[in-house]
């Protein structure tokens, strides 16, 4: 009965509440309080006598993505507790790593309602312009007290240093307090690192860097190839340089494993169009943590193209980390290894697996001379592209020829000259109709090439012509998994129907065969070497029934056979 007398008025004023929830409009009395407080402060402030103005507080006034927690907007509350908690939560999102993306679907489908226009302003740089559209558009771009990271990740896109700066730091009055989080994964599974690698933006990553952006951190979801560093993204989509796939795709050294495609790559990795694309790879390598361990997976797979160029351009951290002998001792430890198989695959049986032991050896050989080059003329070969960014294509040969044999390295063979090279680049143009090509396209064996000069330009599109003239964009390994892509006009179109038809479409005769084969010549060297699966349409289904069918006519014609046994 005691029980029963002190729950009396709790049950009572429950069930009174139930019941006016459920039958009326109750108000918001949050709301109604708040505005209360500032209708007092407003009478308060209005019956206040004059004062000289040394002792007066600032008045608040909520604006941006604050101005939901007033009564109306630009009222003047006495919320300092709220800017506090907005300033630590901007801080806190704007730090940390944040994974998976917490972008609303509102905010997602606002920011492509106003994605050309961003454009536009992001491809002039202008912080005065990007900074009208946030005010105009602010819930687009914002989400949980950060700047969303699609909006981030097209800044990186368009290399706008100046408006990626502005949202980095975030110290612009007109951002209000919020910035943008240099550790935030996009709906598309990888970070703004990732971004800048593919832009091969040096000056972005430096930026990025500064700001506390991690080059540790791997692509994840199913719209992306898993597992990708950043690091990993500029060494994959240099494998995919013109040069590289122009003349070891077309050379039978490289197919067999001929020590003399090493010298090749070598010297296609010294010419002065590399250089972007090395100079990205060294900067993110300085950054990434066991950086030799990544080298060694590259050997181990018979990779050598990607381990090349993590080599040169980081051939320095290795010296410092004692990477070479690590490397040799883990190349050796291998071989070792494979020796051990081999001694178990009897001979006549088990073709394919001796066949693969053989094909490794071979890459460990040649990986062991590639580590040996770069151990003793890395230093004088990275010297030499860091200061001769402008030379001709054939004082490059003769150079890196010369420096090779200075130090005990060179081919035994006949030295490289410009006419084994087949050094063109994709026909972009500029938007004036002429080609953007460097000075050191000039000593090329191309007409087209020598008789034309370095184009003067903006810095802001130098960069992209410099990366878009070697490197097939469309090919990306952060893009290889999306459904759709976009291909420019200048694109091979011996490519095209890798992306505009699907493998399993019927083509009759052995020419299904070679189809299938040329696609797969034409990203064999690209995406590290790999046979990465291209998603262009949804493939067709087989009939369930179709398994049943084969079934039944085998097992038909097992009885027949049987009868007339």
């Amino acid at each position: 009965m005691g029980f029963i007398q002190s729950t009396f008025s709790l049950l009572i004023g429950t069930g009174a509440g139930i019941y006016i929830a459920q039958n009326y409009d109750v108000p918001n009395v949050k709301k109604i309080m708040w505005g209360l407080m500032g209708k007092a402060k407003e009478l308060e402030d209005s019956y206040k006598k004059p004062t000289d103005g040394k002792n007066k507080e600032p008045e608040l006034h909520l604006v941006g993505p604050m101005s939901t927690f007033s009564s109306e907007p630009g009222s003047t509350v006495p919320l300092q507790y709220m800017i506090q908690i907005r300033d630590f939560l901007a801080d806190a999102r704007a730090t940390n790593i944040i994974v998976p993306d917490r972008t609303s679907k509102e905010a997602h489908l606002q920011f492509y309602h106003i994605y050309d226009r961003l454009s536009t302003v992001l491809q002039k740089d202008s912080v005065k312009l990007f900074l009208r559209i946030y005010q105009k558009y602010t819930d687009s771009l914002v989400c949980g007290f950060v700047i969303t990271p699609q909006t981030l990740d097209l800044i990186i896109a368009q290399n706008a240093l100046r408006c990626a700066k502005l949202v980095l730091e975030g110290k612009s009055p007109k951002l209000w307090g919020q910035r943008a989080n240099p550790n935030y994964i996009t709906s598309f599974g990888y970070f703004p690192l990732h971004q800048a690698a593919e832009s091969f933006s040096v000056d972005m990553i430096k930026l990025l860097f500064r700001h506390g952006a991690s080059a540790n951190q791997r692509t994840s979801g199913d719209r992306i190839v898993e597992g990708l560093l950043p690091l990993h993204v500029a060494i994959e989509n240099t494998c995919q340089h013109k040069y590289l796939e122009d003349n070891l795709l077309a050379d039978q050294n490289y197919w067999k494993g001929n020590v003399e495609y090493i010298y090749k790559l070598v010297h296609l990795l010294c010419l002065p169009e590399m250089k972007i694309f090395l100079d990205t790879t060294r900067l993110l390598a300085t950054h990434t943590d066991n950086v030799v361990d990544e080298l060694s997976n590259y050997i181990k797979q018979g990779k050598l193209v990607p381990a090349a160029i993590l080599l040169l351009a980081a051939q320095r951290q290795f010296r410092n980390l004692n990477g070479f002998d690590m490397i040799k001792d883990c190349i050796e430890d291998y071989m070792v290894t494979l020796a051990r198989e081999g001694c178990g695959v009897e001979s006549g049986k088990n073709t394919k697996a001796k066949k693969h032991l053989k094909e490794m050896k071979v890459h460990l050989i040649n990986a062991l001379l590639l580590v040996k080059i770069i151990l003793k003329a890395g230093e004088a070969l990275d010297g030499y592209i860091q200061t001769h960014s402008e030379a001709s294509h054939e004082e490059v040969l003769g150079k890196v020829s010369a420096i090779l044999q200075n130090h005990d390295v060179g081919p035994t063979g006949k030295e490289f000259c410009i006419e084994d090279l087949n050094c063109c680049p994709y026909d972009c143009g500029l938007p004036n109709g002429d080609t953007d090509l460097t000075e050191a396209a000039i000593g090329s064996p191309i007409p087209e090439a020598a008789a034309k000069k370095a184009v003067s330009k903006k810095p802001h599109d130098s960069h992209w012509y410099a990366r878009d003239q070697f490197f097939p964009v469309w090919r990306s390994v952060l893009k290889s998994q999306f459904i759709t892509n976009v291909i420019p006009h200048y694109a091979p179109k011996k490519e095209l129907p890798q992306y505009t038809r699907d493998v399993n479409d019927h083509v009759p005769g052995s020419s299904q065969k070679k189809l299938i084969d040329e696609r797969y010549s034409h990203i064999r060297l690209g995406m590290l070497e790999r046979s990465y699966p291209i998603v262009t349409s949804h493939r067709k289904l087989r009939s369930n029934h179709q398994s049943r069918r084969l079934f039944g006519t085998a097992a038909s014609t097992v009885v027949k056979m049987l009868k007339r046994v």
